[in-house]
C-alpha cells in the first residue's frame, strides 16, 4: 500500500480465484493482454472498496484518484500507474473507458453502503458492479449492443452467486451483507444469522429465493452466445453461463457457511465440455426462449410426476403447460416457505400486480414472461390465475385446520380446479362441459392428495380433513398430529374419499358425452385422472394403516396408462 495514498500497487486476487474465466485461451492472443490489464486495474480499486482499516473517506479518495489516472489527469497518483497505462490502452483500440469507471462507482458504494433493502436495491448494485465487466468484454471484441441484456444477466447472475460464496466472510470481515434485508425480515430473523457455523432453515430459506433470482437470471442469459460473432468469445460466453448453472446449483445443494462452496477441477472440465458443446450446436433458431426455458428448469426440478406427462405435449402446448405449473409452483412455495404472513401476502400481492402487468401486455418476471404467448394463443383467463392466487392465500393466513365441507370445496376449486381451467384450454377442447370437467378433475385430484399427505400435513401443522368427517367419525380432536393417529382415521379418509370418486365419476360421464374429438384433446387430463383414481384405490385399500409408506402408483403402472389412452 502507498502510505500517502492508501492505494494498492498490486490486485490481492488472481483470475484463477474467479468464478468466470479472464482472459483465457477461448480469445484471441492479441486480446488477452486488454483483458488481464482491465481486470488487474479493477481487482486492485476493489481492494480499496474492501480494505479493512481505511475509512470511506480514504477508500474514496484513492478510487477517485483512481478515476483521475482513468480520465487521463496527471500527475498520476502513486498505486494508480496501471490505471493511467489502461486509458492509453483502450484509448489506442477505441474501447470506451466508461466501463471502468462505471466499476468505480460501485466502489465507492462499498465504501459507504453495507445493507441492501431489497432485490431491486441489489440489481441496482449489480448495474455498475458487474455489469460493465460484459459490456467491456463485448466492446474490446466488437460486437455493439444485441448482445447486452444477456451480458448484463449473467454478469449479474456471477456477482450474486459470489455474494453467496463469501457472504459469511463479507459479513464477519467488513459488516457487508448483499442479501436482500426484505428476505431476513420475512424469515423472521437478523443478519447476525450470517455468523453462525452452519445455516439454518430459515437462512436456508433466504439463500434459496437468492438462487430463485440467480436462475432467472442465468435463464436471461443462455442466449447470450447466440449474439456473439466472434467464435472465441461465443465459446467463452457459453462455458461461464455453464459454469454459472453449475455453482448454483451447488449452492443449493451445500451450505455456505459450513464450507467454501466452488466446483471441483472434474465439476469445472465438465462446464467447459457443456458450453463448448453448446456453443458448436446451439443456433439462434435453436436456442430456448430465456422465459421458457427457465419454467421448464423449474418444472423438472420440482421433481413433480407431472414433468414426464408434461413431455409427451406438442412443443405449444407442453411450453404453456410448464409455464402454468411453473406459475403455481412459485406462489406455492410462498405459502409454503418459511416468511412471515404479512410478508406471504405481500409477496402474493406483488404476483396479482404481476398478472395484471402480464394482462397489460408488460410481464416483468420469467414467469410470467413465459405465460403471455400461452395467454395470447390458448386464451387463457386472468380469473383462473387470480384463483390459484387466492386458494393460496388460504394456505399463507395460517395452517387450515378441520375446515367445513364447502370451504374445502372451494379451496379445491382454486388451487386444483383453477389450474384444470387452464389446462383444458391449453389441450383445446371446445366441449361446452370442459370448464365443469376440469373442476370435477381438479376437486378429485387435490382430494387425493389430501387423503395421501394426511400425516405429512400434520408435520405441518395443517389437516384438510373436513370437520364434517371428523365428527362422523366420532373424532373431537382438532389437533393434526392427534388425528393423524386416531384409530377413528380411516372412517374419516373414507367419507372424504367417497366424495373423491363421485367426482371422479362426474368427470367421467361428462367426457363420455363429449365427441371423440374433444375426448382426444383430454388425453392428457384423463391419463392424469386415470393415474390419481388408482392411487386413491391405494389408499383406501391401504385404510391408512401404513403412515410412514407412501402410498404410490408404480411407475410401469403409470407407463401402461399413459400407452393406454394414446399420450405415449
Amino acid at each position: 500500500m502507498s502510505p500517502q495514498s492508501g492505494i494498492a500497487a498490486a490486485p490481492s486476487k488472481g483470475a484463477a480465484d474467479e468464478n468466470f474465466l479472464v482472459g483465457s485461451w477461448l480469445l484471441p492472443a492479441r486480446l488477452r493482454p486488454h483483458v488481464a490489464l482491465f481486470y488487474n486495474v479493477v481487482r486492485a480499486a476493489d481492494d480499496i472498496a474492501d480494505h479493512g482499516t481505511l475509512t470511506a473517506e480514504q477508500k474514496i479518495a484513492g478510487l477517485d484518484a483512481f478515476d483521475l489516472a482513468l480520465r487521463g489527469e496527471e500527475p498520476v497518483a502513486e498505486g494508480c500507474e496501471l490505471a493511467a497505462r489502461l486509458a492509453v490502452r483502450l484509448g489506442e483500440i477505441g474501447v470506451p473507458i466508461g466501463h471502468a469507471r462505471a466499476l468505480l462507482v460501485a466502489f465507492k458504494q462499498d465504501a459507504t453502503k453495507n445493507r441492501y433493502a431489497d432485490w431491486h436495491d441489489l440489481m441496482g448494485y449489480c448495474r455498475n458492479s458487474a455489469n460493465p465487466v460484459g459490456r467491456f468484454l463485448l466492446d474490446l471484441h466488437g460486437e455493439g449492443e444485441i448482445g447486452h441484456v444477456a451480458s448484463d444477466a449473467l454478469c449479474a447472475a456471477l456477482q450474486i452467486i459470489n455474494h453467496l460464496q463469501d457472504c459469511q466472510d463479507d459479513y464477519r470481515d467488513i459488516d457487508r451483507v448483499y442479501l436482500p434485508l426484505d428476505l431476513f425480515a420475512a424469515a423472521g430473523i437478523g443478519v447476525d444469522a450470517l455468523d453462525e457455523a452452519r445455516a439454518g432453515p430459515s437462512l436456508r430459506w433466504i439463500l434459496d429465493r437468492v438462487l430463485d433470482g440467480v436462475d432467472e437470471l442465468v435463464a436471461a442469459a443462455r442466449p447470450l452466445a447466440s449474439t456473439i460473432r466472434h467464435g472465441g468469445m461465443r465459446r467463452e460466453a457459453s462455458v461461464i453461463v455453464a459454469l454459472a448453472e453449475a455453482l448454483a446449483t451447488e449452492l443449493r445443494n451445500r451450505d455456505p457457511l459450513a464450507e467454501r462452496v466452488d466446483l471441483s477441477r472434474g465439476q469445472k472440465i465438465a462446464c467447459v465440455i457443456r458450453g463448448l458443446w453448446r456453443a458448436m450446436t446451439e443456433t439462434p433458431q435453436s436456442l430456448d426462449d430465456p422465459a421458457a426455458a427457465y419454467a421448464r428448469a423449474l418444472v423438472q426440478r420440482s421433481g413433480s410426476s407431472f414433468y414426464g406427462a408434461m413431455r409427451l405435449l406438442p412443443q405449444d402446448q407442453r411450453e404453456a403447460m410448464y409455464a402454468v405449473y411453473a406459475f403455481c409452483r412459485e406462489v406455492d412455495d410462498i405459502a409454503d416457505g418459511l416468511g412471515t404472513a404479512s410478508a406471504k401476502q405481500k409477496a402474493l400481492a406483488n404476483w396479482d400486480a404481476e398478472i395484471d402487468a402480464l394482462y397489460a401486455g408488460n410481464p416483468q418476471r420469467m414467469i410470467s414472461q413465459a405465460l403471455a404467448e400461452p395467454v395470447a394463443r390458448f386464451g387463457l383467463r386472468r380469473g383462473d390465475f387470480a384463483a390459484i392466487l387466492r386458494g393460496v392465500e388460504t394456505d399463507a393466513n395460517g395452517p387450515v385446520i378441520g375446515p367445513s365441507m364447502a370451504a374445502l370445496e372451494l379451496y379445491c376449486a382454486r388451487v386444483a380446479g383453477a389450474v384444470g381451467l387452464l389446462s383444458v384450454r391449453v389441450f383445446g377442447c371446445r366441449d361446452a362441459r370442459a370448464d365443469d370437467f376440469a373442476l370435477a378433475v381438479g376437486e378429485a385430484l387435490q382430494l387425493t392428495n389430501i387423503l395421501r399427505d394426511v400425516v405429512e400435513d400434520a408435520e405441518e401443522g395443517r389437516l384438510y380433513l373436513p370437520h364434517e368427517a371428523l365428527e362422523a367419525a366420532g373424532i373431537t380432536t382438532r389437533d393434526p398430529g392427534d388425528v393423524a393417529t386416531h384409530p377413528a382415521l380411516p372412517e374419516a379418509c373414507a367419507t372424504v374419499a367417497l366424495s373423491a370418486r363421485e367426482r371422479y365419476s362426474e368427470a367421467q360421464s361428462m367426457l363420455a358425452a363429449m365427441t371423440a374429438d374433444d375426448r382426444a384433446s383430454l388425453r392428457p387430463a384423463v391419463v392424469m385422472m386415470t393415474v390419481y383414481d388408482r392411487l386413491l384405490e391405494r389408499l383406501v385399500a391401504s385404510r391408512w394403516q401404513r403412515p410412514e409408506e407412501r402410498i404410490k402408483v408404480p411407475r410401469i403402472e403409470k407407463m401402461w396408462i399413459a400407452l393406454r389412452h394414446g399420450v405415449m
